[in-house]
Protein backbone atom coordinates (compact mmCIF):
# COMPACT_ATOMS: atom_id res chain seq x y z
CA UNK A 1 0.00 0.00 0.00
CA UNK A 2 2.90 2.39 0.82
CA UNK A 3 4.54 1.47 -2.27
CA UNK A 4 1.15 2.35 -4.20
CA UNK A 5 0.14 5.45 -2.86
CA UNK A 6 4.48 6.73 -3.38
CA UNK A 7 4.13 5.59 -6.80
CA UNK A 8 0.21 7.26 -7.24
CA UNK A 9 1.91 10.76 -5.72
CA UNK A 10 4.81 11.13 -8.01
CA UNK A 11 2.76 10.46 -10.66
CA UNK A 12 -0.27 12.96 -9.65
CA UNK A 13 2.99 15.30 -9.01
CA UNK A 14 4.34 15.49 -12.44
CA UNK A 15 1.00 15.68 -13.99
CA UNK A 16 -0.20 18.46 -12.05
CA UNK A 17 2.63 20.61 -12.30
CA UNK A 18 3.26 19.51 -16.02
CA UNK A 19 -0.74 21.06 -16.12
CA UNK A 20 -0.04 24.10 -14.19
CA UNK A 21 2.86 24.74 -16.15
CA UNK A 22 0.86 25.01 -19.43
CA UNK A 23 -1.95 27.23 -18.22
CA UNK A 24 -0.03 29.64 -16.99
CA UNK A 25 1.21 29.99 -20.58
CA UNK A 26 -2.17 29.34 -21.57
CA UNK A 27 -3.88 32.05 -19.68
CA UNK A 28 -1.27 34.51 -20.62
CA UNK A 29 -2.33 37.12 -23.53
CA UNK A 30 -1.21 36.35 -26.92
CA UNK A 31 -0.75 40.04 -27.79
CA UNK A 32 -2.69 39.98 -30.83
CA UNK A 33 -6.39 39.56 -31.78
CA UNK A 34 -7.17 36.84 -33.75
CA UNK A 35 -10.83 37.51 -33.96
CA UNK A 36 -12.29 39.04 -37.40
CA UNK A 37 -8.40 38.11 -38.75
CA UNK A 38 -7.35 36.80 -41.61
CA UNK A 39 -3.89 35.91 -42.94
CA UNK A 40 -2.22 35.59 -46.67
CA UNK A 41 0.84 33.25 -47.19
CA UNK A 42 1.90 34.40 -50.28
CA UNK A 43 2.84 32.99 -53.48
CA UNK A 44 4.90 33.76 -57.00
CA UNK A 45 7.87 35.21 -56.09
CA UNK A 46 10.20 32.39 -56.82
CA UNK A 47 12.58 33.60 -59.68
CA UNK A 48 11.17 37.30 -59.88
CA UNK A 49 13.69 39.41 -59.89
CA UNK A 50 13.65 42.46 -56.79
CA UNK A 51 11.90 45.01 -59.23
CA UNK A 52 9.03 42.87 -60.40
CA UNK A 53 8.25 41.35 -56.86
CA UNK A 54 7.62 45.09 -55.42
CA UNK A 55 5.44 46.08 -58.02
CA UNK A 56 3.42 42.82 -56.94
CA UNK A 57 3.21 43.85 -53.49
CA UNK A 58 2.42 47.71 -54.02
CA UNK A 59 -0.37 46.50 -56.51
CA UNK A 60 -1.45 43.44 -53.83
CA UNK A 61 -1.49 46.15 -50.87
CA UNK A 62 -3.73 48.69 -53.40
CA UNK A 63 -6.07 45.99 -54.45
CA UNK A 64 -6.44 44.70 -50.89
CA UNK A 65 -7.14 48.40 -49.25
CA UNK A 66 -9.73 48.62 -52.04
CA UNK A 67 -11.44 45.92 -50.80
CA UNK A 68 -14.79 47.49 -48.32
CA UNK A 69 -14.50 44.49 -46.30
CA UNK A 70 -11.12 44.80 -45.26
CA UNK A 71 -9.92 47.76 -42.87
CA UNK A 72 -6.18 47.54 -42.46
CA UNK A 73 -3.50 44.85 -43.81
CA UNK A 74 0.54 44.45 -42.58
CA UNK A 75 2.88 42.60 -44.17
CA UNK A 76 5.14 39.91 -42.44
CA UNK A 77 8.15 37.75 -42.74
CA UNK A 78 7.89 34.41 -41.36
CA UNK A 79 7.56 35.68 -37.75
CA UNK A 80 3.91 35.29 -38.35
CA UNK A 81 1.01 34.22 -35.69
CA UNK A 82 1.21 30.93 -35.61
CA UNK A 83 3.58 29.91 -38.39
CA UNK A 84 5.90 28.05 -36.17
CA UNK A 85 9.05 30.21 -37.62
CA UNK A 86 11.53 32.16 -35.50
CA UNK A 87 14.11 33.66 -35.52
CA UNK A 88 16.79 34.69 -31.96
CA UNK A 89 19.81 36.17 -32.07
CA UNK A 90 22.41 37.52 -29.19
CA UNK A 91 24.80 39.62 -27.68
CA UNK A 92 27.13 40.59 -25.09
CA UNK A 93 28.33 43.98 -26.15
CA UNK A 94 25.97 46.01 -23.49
CA UNK A 95 28.10 44.62 -20.58
CA UNK A 96 25.57 41.51 -20.03
CA UNK A 97 24.54 38.25 -22.01
CA UNK A 98 21.20 39.53 -23.92
CA UNK A 99 19.25 37.48 -26.25
CA UNK A 100 15.86 37.72 -28.29
CA UNK A 101 13.54 36.73 -30.67
CA UNK A 102 13.84 38.79 -33.53
CA UNK A 103 10.58 39.72 -35.63
CA UNK A 104 10.13 41.97 -38.70
CA UNK A 105 7.44 44.54 -38.50
CA UNK A 106 5.96 47.26 -41.11
CA UNK A 107 4.22 50.32 -39.67
CA UNK A 108 0.67 48.73 -39.80
CA UNK A 109 1.00 45.81 -37.36
CA UNK A 110 0.11 47.63 -34.40
CA UNK A 111 -3.31 48.77 -35.61
CA UNK A 112 -3.72 45.57 -37.61
CA UNK A 113 -3.23 42.94 -35.00
CA UNK A 114 -4.46 45.44 -32.48
CA UNK A 115 -1.32 45.17 -30.53
CA UNK A 116 -0.94 46.60 -26.86
CA UNK A 117 1.71 49.56 -26.69
CA UNK A 118 1.72 50.10 -22.57
CA UNK A 119 5.36 52.42 -23.17
CA UNK A 120 6.20 54.77 -25.81
CA UNK A 121 4.24 54.34 -29.44
CA UNK A 122 4.43 52.10 -32.57
CA UNK A 123 6.48 52.67 -35.53
CA UNK A 124 5.61 55.46 -37.67
CA UNK A 125 6.91 55.41 -41.52
CA UNK A 126 9.07 57.74 -40.74
CA UNK A 127 10.97 55.95 -38.83
CA UNK A 128 12.69 53.90 -41.92
CA UNK A 129 14.79 57.29 -42.78
CA UNK A 130 15.83 57.44 -38.97
CA UNK A 131 19.59 57.52 -38.82
CA UNK A 132 19.72 54.69 -36.15
CA UNK A 133 16.96 51.85 -36.80
CA UNK A 134 14.18 52.06 -34.39
CA UNK A 135 12.38 49.20 -32.79
CA UNK A 136 9.79 48.08 -30.53
CA UNK A 137 10.69 45.47 -27.59
CA UNK A 138 7.93 43.46 -25.21
CA UNK A 139 7.40 43.56 -21.29
CA UNK A 140 9.25 40.62 -21.21
CA UNK A 141 12.56 41.88 -22.81
CA UNK A 142 12.47 44.99 -20.31
CA UNK A 143 11.87 42.60 -17.46
CA UNK A 144 14.94 40.85 -18.38
CA UNK A 145 17.14 43.26 -19.42
CA UNK A 146 16.21 46.53 -18.17
CA UNK A 147 13.74 46.26 -14.87
CA UNK A 148 12.49 49.30 -13.39
CA UNK A 149 14.22 51.27 -16.02
CA UNK A 150 12.83 53.18 -19.01
CA UNK A 151 14.41 52.75 -22.25
CA UNK A 152 12.02 54.54 -24.15
CA UNK A 153 14.20 56.89 -26.72
CA UNK A 154 17.43 55.11 -25.67
CA UNK A 155 20.02 53.14 -27.34
CA UNK A 156 21.43 49.69 -26.72
CA UNK A 157 23.74 47.36 -28.92
CA UNK A 158 22.27 44.23 -30.79
CA UNK A 159 25.03 43.58 -33.31
CA UNK A 160 24.47 47.52 -34.07
CA UNK A 161 22.88 50.04 -32.24
CA UNK A 162 19.17 50.31 -31.99
CA UNK A 163 17.09 52.91 -30.30
CA UNK A 164 14.15 51.41 -28.76
CA UNK A 165 10.45 53.63 -29.30
CA UNK A 166 8.07 51.68 -27.94
CA UNK A 167 6.95 48.29 -25.41
CA UNK A 168 4.45 46.36 -26.15
CA UNK A 169 2.59 44.02 -23.67
CA UNK A 170 3.44 40.36 -25.74
CA UNK A 171 3.16 39.34 -28.55
CA UNK A 172 3.57 35.39 -28.50
CA UNK A 173 2.96 34.91 -32.25
CA UNK A 174 4.04 31.09 -31.70
CA UNK A 175 1.27 30.37 -29.84
CA UNK A 176 -0.82 29.91 -26.67
CA UNK A 177 1.07 26.87 -25.31
CA UNK A 178 4.48 28.72 -25.85
CA UNK A 179 6.81 30.40 -23.52
CA UNK A 180 6.65 34.39 -23.79
CA UNK A 181 10.00 34.88 -24.60
CA UNK A 182 12.12 38.45 -24.91
CA UNK A 183 11.57 39.91 -28.34
CA UNK A 184 12.52 42.59 -30.41
CA UNK A 185 10.57 43.86 -33.29
CA UNK A 186 12.76 45.40 -36.44
CA UNK A 187 10.98 48.01 -38.67
CA UNK A 188 11.18 47.21 -42.33
CA UNK A 189 9.25 48.54 -45.26
CA UNK A 190 5.97 46.15 -46.47
CA UNK A 191 7.73 45.84 -49.55
CA UNK A 192 10.44 43.53 -47.86
CA UNK A 193 8.59 41.30 -46.38
CA UNK A 194 6.89 39.48 -49.00
CA UNK A 195 5.66 36.43 -47.43
CA UNK A 196 2.59 37.11 -45.78
CA UNK A 197 -0.29 39.35 -45.27
CA UNK A 198 -2.15 39.93 -41.92
CA UNK A 199 -6.21 41.28 -42.93
CA UNK A 200 -7.90 43.41 -40.04
CA UNK A 201 -11.47 42.35 -41.78
CA UNK A 202 -14.58 44.38 -40.94
CA UNK A 203 -16.46 42.41 -38.02
CA UNK A 204 -18.64 39.37 -39.31
CA UNK A 205 -17.38 38.58 -43.05
CA UNK A 206 -18.16 35.20 -43.86
CA UNK A 207 -15.89 32.43 -44.73
CA UNK A 208 -17.94 33.21 -48.46
CA UNK A 209 -15.70 36.00 -49.04
CA UNK A 210 -12.44 33.97 -49.13
CA UNK A 211 -13.77 32.92 -52.88
CA UNK A 212 -13.33 36.96 -53.88
CA UNK A 213 -10.23 37.13 -51.82
CA UNK A 214 -8.26 34.54 -53.86
CA UNK A 215 -9.52 36.21 -56.99
CA UNK A 216 -8.06 39.81 -55.68
CA UNK A 217 -4.54 38.39 -54.93
CA UNK A 218 -4.45 36.35 -58.12
CA UNK A 219 -4.92 38.67 -60.16
CA UNK A 220 -2.44 41.10 -58.11
CA UNK A 221 0.61 38.59 -57.53
CA UNK A 222 0.09 36.74 -60.79
CA UNK A 223 -0.10 33.79 -58.93
CA UNK A 224 -2.65 31.18 -58.08
CA UNK A 225 -1.03 29.31 -55.06
CA UNK A 226 -1.41 31.75 -52.31
CA UNK A 227 -3.42 30.14 -49.51
CA UNK A 228 -5.83 32.22 -47.28
CA UNK A 229 -5.97 31.55 -43.20
CA UNK A 230 -8.31 32.38 -40.44
CA UNK A 231 -6.95 33.16 -37.33
CA UNK A 232 -8.93 32.67 -35.22
CA UNK A 233 -9.33 28.99 -36.34
CA UNK A 234 -5.47 28.71 -36.97
CA UNK A 235 -5.34 29.28 -32.61
CA UNK A 236 -8.23 26.69 -31.77
CA UNK A 237 -5.81 24.24 -34.14
CA UNK A 238 -2.70 25.46 -32.37
CA UNK A 239 -3.46 24.15 -29.19
CA UNK A 240 -5.18 21.33 -29.99
CA UNK A 241 -2.61 18.86 -29.75
CA UNK A 242 -1.42 20.21 -26.01
CA UNK A 243 -4.92 20.28 -25.26
CA UNK A 244 -5.27 16.23 -26.04
CA UNK A 245 -2.47 15.92 -23.97
CA UNK A 246 -3.65 17.59 -21.10
CA UNK A 247 -6.88 15.31 -21.09
CA UNK A 248 -4.88 12.12 -21.09
CA UNK A 249 -2.90 13.23 -18.68
CA UNK A 250 -5.98 14.16 -16.40
CA UNK A 251 -7.49 10.90 -17.57
CA UNK A 252 -4.61 9.01 -16.36
CA UNK A 253 -4.40 10.79 -13.20
CA UNK A 254 -8.22 9.88 -12.73
CA UNK A 255 -7.67 6.17 -13.61
CA UNK A 256 -4.95 5.81 -11.01
CA UNK A 257 -6.48 7.62 -8.69
CA UNK A 258 -9.79 5.30 -9.11
CA UNK A 259 -7.15 2.45 -8.48
CA UNK A 260 -5.74 3.67 -5.86
CA UNK A 261 -9.28 3.93 -4.13
CA UNK A 262 -10.27 0.50 -5.04
CA UNK A 263 -7.11 -0.41 -3.33
CA UNK A 264 -7.61 0.85 -0.28
CA UNK A 265 -11.30 -0.41 -0.15
CA UNK A 266 -10.01 -3.66 -0.78
CA UNK A 267 -7.16 -3.69 1.86
CA UNK A 268 -9.68 -2.00 4.34
CA UNK A 269 -12.41 -4.42 3.84
CA UNK A 270 -10.00 -7.12 4.41
CA UNK A 271 -8.24 -5.39 7.35
CA UNK A 272 -11.92 -5.25 9.47
CA UNK A 273 -13.11 -8.76 8.06
CA UNK A 274 -9.66 -10.20 9.49
CA UNK A 275 -9.78 -8.17 12.78
CA UNK A 276 -13.40 -8.33 14.08
CA UNK A 277 -12.51 -9.82 17.42
CA UNK A 278 -9.93 -7.49 17.58
CA UNK A 279 -13.05 -4.78 17.44
CA UNK A 280 -15.31 -6.93 19.58
CA UNK A 281 -12.73 -7.06 22.14
CA UNK A 282 -12.19 -3.15 21.99
CA UNK A 283 -16.03 -2.61 22.48
CA UNK A 284 -16.37 -5.50 24.91
CA UNK A 285 -13.65 -3.63 26.88
CA UNK A 286 -15.76 0.13 26.65
CA UNK A 287 -14.39 1.83 23.30
CA UNK A 288 -17.15 3.45 21.89
CA UNK A 289 -18.04 3.32 17.80
CA UNK A 290 -16.24 6.72 16.95
CA UNK A 291 -13.13 5.08 18.34
CA UNK A 292 -13.17 2.70 16.24
CA UNK A 293 -13.53 4.97 13.03
CA UNK A 294 -10.71 6.82 14.03
CA UNK A 295 -8.24 4.03 15.08
CA UNK A 296 -9.01 2.62 11.40
CA UNK A 297 -8.81 5.62 10.32
CA UNK A 298 -5.63 6.94 11.27
CA UNK A 299 -3.75 3.84 10.66
CA UNK A 300 -4.26 4.07 7.07
CA UNK A 301 -3.32 8.29 7.28
CA UNK A 302 -0.40 7.10 8.85
CA UNK A 303 0.91 4.65 6.37
CA UNK A 304 -0.22 7.33 3.80
CA UNK A 305 1.81 9.94 5.44
CA UNK A 306 4.81 7.85 5.05
CA UNK A 307 4.19 7.17 1.34
CA UNK A 308 3.96 10.98 0.78
CA UNK A 309 7.41 11.72 2.81
CA UNK A 310 9.49 9.59 1.12
CA UNK A 311 7.42 10.96 -2.21
CA UNK A 312 8.29 14.43 -1.68
CA UNK A 313 11.52 13.81 -0.50
CA UNK A 314 12.21 12.28 -4.57
CA UNK A 315 10.22 15.03 -5.50
CA UNK A 316 11.61 18.06 -4.19
CA UNK A 317 14.71 17.34 -5.85
CA UNK A 318 13.79 18.61 -8.86
CA UNK A 319 13.50 22.40 -7.93
CA UNK A 320 17.01 21.95 -5.73
CA UNK A 321 18.88 20.42 -8.67
CA UNK A 322 16.80 22.85 -11.00
CA UNK A 323 16.76 20.26 -13.84
CA UNK A 324 13.81 21.68 -15.61
CA UNK A 325 13.08 25.15 -16.96
CA UNK A 326 9.84 24.97 -14.67
CA UNK A 327 9.70 27.61 -11.68
CA UNK A 328 10.44 26.53 -8.51
CA UNK A 329 7.38 28.00 -7.19
CA UNK A 330 5.52 25.71 -9.27
CA UNK A 331 6.94 22.32 -8.26
CA UNK A 332 6.44 23.37 -4.59
CA UNK A 333 2.53 24.44 -5.41
CA UNK A 334 2.13 20.66 -7.32
CA UNK A 335 3.68 19.10 -3.82
CA UNK A 336 1.05 20.75 -1.88
CA UNK A 337 -1.63 20.42 -4.21
CA UNK A 338 -1.03 16.66 -4.93
CA UNK A 339 -0.82 15.66 -1.22
CA UNK A 340 -3.88 17.29 -0.29
CA UNK A 341 -5.29 15.36 -3.37
CA UNK A 342 -4.12 11.97 -1.81
CA UNK A 343 -5.26 13.08 1.55
CA UNK A 344 -8.60 13.75 0.76
CA UNK A 345 -8.78 10.33 -1.56
CA UNK A 346 -7.19 8.45 1.16
CA UNK A 347 -9.53 9.92 3.99
CA UNK A 348 -12.52 9.44 1.90
CA UNK A 349 -11.74 6.30 1.29
CA UNK A 350 -11.51 5.19 4.70
CA UNK A 351 -13.96 6.99 6.36
CA UNK A 352 -17.07 4.15 4.99
CA UNK A 353 -15.13 0.99 5.68
CA UNK A 354 -14.33 2.30 9.10
CA UNK A 355 -18.09 3.74 10.05
CA UNK A 356 -18.99 0.24 8.89
CA UNK A 357 -16.36 -1.63 11.56
CA UNK A 358 -17.66 0.62 14.12
CA UNK A 359 -21.08 -0.94 13.88
CA UNK A 360 -19.58 -4.47 14.98
CA UNK A 361 -21.19 -5.66 17.78
CA UNK A 362 -18.80 -7.47 20.54
CA UNK A 363 -22.03 -10.39 19.77
CA UNK A 364 -21.57 -10.24 16.07
CA UNK A 365 -17.48 -10.56 15.94
CA UNK A 366 -17.61 -13.21 18.71
CA UNK A 367 -20.52 -14.95 16.64
CA UNK A 368 -18.37 -15.23 13.78
CA UNK A 369 -15.07 -16.44 15.44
Amino acid sequence: MILEIFLSFLVLFAVIAYIMFNMERRNTPLGFATVDKWMIKMDGFNGLDSLEAVSRLENLKRDLLDQPEIETVSFGKFSVPFSGSTSSNGTDKNGFNMRAIMIDADADLAKTSDLKVVEGRWFTEEDLNNTIPCVVVNSKFMELYYPDKSMIDSTFLFDLPYKIVGVIDHYRYLGQFEEDESSILFLRDFRQNGDHVILNMKKGISASYEEKLASVIKNSLKSNGSVIENLEKKRIEDGRDSWLMLGALMFVSIFLCLNVALGLFGVLWYNINKRKPEIGLRQALGANGFDIAKQFVLEIIILTGVALLIGIFFAIQIPLLDVTEYPDQLFYRSLIYSSLIILTLVFVCALFPSIQAAKITPANSLHED
